[in-house]
């Protein structure tokens, strides 16, 4: 084997190693999704937003505002997004919201838990400010378009509530710690704030912490998930996630004037991720499509286990 395929290997085997760990530790220790709330909330409030705002602190400010990058990658998720809902509901006559769901679950990639820390792994620490990018407007569009095409499915007369809708939207999004955490990071780096002494300690501490306590929660995230692989939509849903979006990330990206390869390269990985949990969590929230979200969380998890090293082996080589 190369030696740069091994490299890539030495890094990624770990990674994936921490979400296998957190799989057997679902299966043996049987905690439920409560054991599973307190880590959870250390990575979703301290350790990746450290992780989050320690570098989006540290980078040029001017480097932080890349509206062509951010709305050619979110181009790119939501067109996924439109052609898995599309072809589910006029080729497979699946209901609208059903519809939607699955969208959702073929296009929202583990741009978190998962996109972070790998970016930083695989492209060095500079990486992490177009992942952070990327993330947090995906997550700002996953949530708006799925929110609002489910209640508009299932609006009917006075059922549509969509001052409260509203609101939840708001909530959700603008206080999103990693969105949060992008916002102070970016005010940071505008005021050249660097954190020190205690402070800086601290943070420094959580950002160390954040990529293996996220995947290992991952990991047990994964494991408590019920596999039923039922639908005729789901290896559409697992090709486009896995094989089509990285794909056009690279031709529509790739196109982008001056574009920094590196940039181009985190746009192509993020969008080889595998499903979020939160694609599971926004079926749960509506009722729908529960067992197939799951599936493709813990399906499109296992089988990027096998297709992101080859793929960042490409990418670095230059292949791509």
């Amino acid at each position: 084997m190369s030696g740069p395929m091994t490299e890539i290997l030495n890094l990624a085997v770990p990674f994936f190693a921490l979400i296998l760990l957190g799989w057997l530790a679902a299966k043996l220790f049987h905690h439920g999704e409560a054991g599973l709330a307190w880590l959870n909330t250390f990575v979703v409030w301290f350790a990746l937003p450290a992780l989050i705002f320690l570098v989006m602190a540290a980078a040029p400010f001017e480097k932080l505002i890349d509206w062509p990058f951010l709305s050619l990658t979110g181009g790119v998720t939501m067109a996924m997004f439109v052609i898995m809902m599309l072809a589910s509901r006029f080729l497979l006559r699946t209901p609208f919201v059903e519809a939607v769901l699955q969208g959702t679950s073929a296009s929202y990639g583990n741009v978190g838990y998962m996109g972070l820390p790998l970016a930083v792994a695989f492209f060095g620490p500079e990486a992490a400010v177009p992942a952070a990018l990327v993330f947090c407007f995906d997550c700002a569009l996953q949530f708006i378009v799925t929110a609002f095409l489910v209640t508009l499915g299932t609006a009917h007369g006075e059922d549509a509530h969509w001052g409260d809708v509203l609101w939840r939207l708001v909530r959700q999004v603008v206080g999103h710690p990693f969105i949060v955490a992008t916002v102070l990071g970016g005010l940071a780096s505008w005021l050249a704030f660097h954190p020190a002494g205690p402070l800086g300690t601290v943070l420094d501490m959580l950002m160390k912490s954040a990529a293996p306590v996220a995947l290992f929660a991952l990991g047990v995230t994964v494991g408590l998930r019920r596999l039923a692989l039922t639908g005729r939509e789901f290896p559409m849903l697992v090709a486009i996630k896995l094989v089509i979006q990285p794909i056009m990330a690279l031709l529509v990206v790739g196109q982008l004037a001056g574009l920094d390869p590196l940039w181009l390269h985190v746009a192509v990985m993020m969008a080889a991720l595998p499903t979020a949990s939160n694609a599971f969590v926004l079926a749960s929230q509506y009722g729908i499509y529960r067992e197939g979200a799951s599936s493709a969380v813990i399906v499109t998890t296992v089988l990027s286990a096998l297709t992101i090293p080859p793929l960042i082996y490409a990418l670095k080589a230059g292949w791509l």
